[in-house]
């Protein structure tokens, strides 16, 4: 049953990475800027100085003279064998670049959503089984600071903190410079939102599943509080929260490219906006790619967790 699912689900992900393919092939050569110029070093302005015959001879060996859908169909064909091509500025192949950065990104990923799962649930559950009570309402709080503040603000106000006031944790650099506290404020300043989210979900959650009968019959069994919340109530009360943590993993990918600039990461994040910034439209396409097969993947991985936890599904 699970590998009829999986072969289904990637099925159907192939229009989503198609689709995406395409939106990163177009936002590419929409950007402003000409990509010639930038492989022959020169800013926006530098093409002044150029002779034509010069500028045109860097177009055909980069293949930017020719139609733009025989290029798209040349770029998609050669992504398909994992050939992602050249970078038009470092000449690297685009495939190492961000399989390089892949590591760092996917890290502060795991981590942010670990942390908000474990944190979200957590405050969930307290604000549903104390309702109405002060940890109902220091949880609701929590959340919803959490869902107002922007993730580049707080990933600011962060540095500011760490950088000047309590300056016990590094605001930049990789992990090869501080090992993996370079990720910690990274990962709060991504975490947050999410967190927010998933406690807000968990609460409700929660209350429909415990006003439902089953749970009064297992209180008046005699079973203990204990097992009657986070077994009997958790477990039915978990899957609506699953879809919120999945999305939010894919969605994550976006805050990511913010704070991993912000934290100077060499992530995926700073290598897509390096790309903009050097109007190296291959690694932006690359970069823009591989996070639209992450968001596929991530959701094929939720359909798959729900028929784990809840066996119903698989009916």
């Amino acid at each position: 049953m699970l590998t009829t699912v999986l072969l289904r689900r990637l099925f159907l992900s192939i229009p989503t990475i198609l689709g995406v393919a395409t939106l990163a092939f177009v936002l590419g050569h929409l950007s402003p800027g000409d990509p010639a110029i930038a492989a022959m070093g020169l800013d926006l302005e530098g093409h002044s100085s150029v002779e034509p015959g010069e500028l045109e001879r860097v177009r055909t060996e980069l293949g930017l003279d020719k139609p733009i859908i025989v290029q798209y169909f040349q770029w998609l064909g050669k992504a398909l064998q994992g050939d992602l091509g050249r970078s038009f500025v470092s000449t690297s192949e685009v495939s190492d670049l961000v399989f390089d950065a892949l590591p760092t990104t996917m890290l502060l990923l795991l981590m942010t959503m670990s942390s908000a799962a474990v944190i979200g649930i957590a405050l969930g559950i307290i604000s549903a089984v104390y309702r109405g009570r002060a940890g109902d309402y220091i949880a609701r709080m929590i959340a919803i600071i959490g869902v107002s503040t922007p993730t580049f603000w707080f990933a600011i106000i962060l540095i500011l903190l760490f950088a000047f006031l309590i300056p016990i944790l590094p605001v930049t650099g990789s992990i090869d410079e501080h090992g993996f506290s370079a990720m910690i404020l990274p990962t709060a300043a991504i975490a947050l939102h999410p967190a927010a989210l998933i406690a807000r979900m968990m609460r409700s959650s929660m209350l429909e599943v415990l006003s439902q009968d089953m749970v009064r019959t297992a209180t008046a069994k005699g079973l203990s509080r204990w097992r009657v919340f986070m077994v009997h109530a958790l477990r039915n009360a978990i899957n609506p929260v699953i879809t919120v943590i999945g999305f939010q993993f894919a969605n994550l990918m976006g805050g990511a490219v913010a704070v991993e600039f912000i934290f100077s990461l060499p992530g995926l994040g700073s290598l897509l906006i390096e790309g903009i910034y050097e109007k190296d439209i291959l690694v932006m396409q690359g970069a823009v790619l591989v996070i639209g097969v992450a968001f596929a993947l991530s959701n094929l991985v939720v359909d798959l967790l729900y028929m784990v936890i809840d066996p119903r599904i698989r009916i």
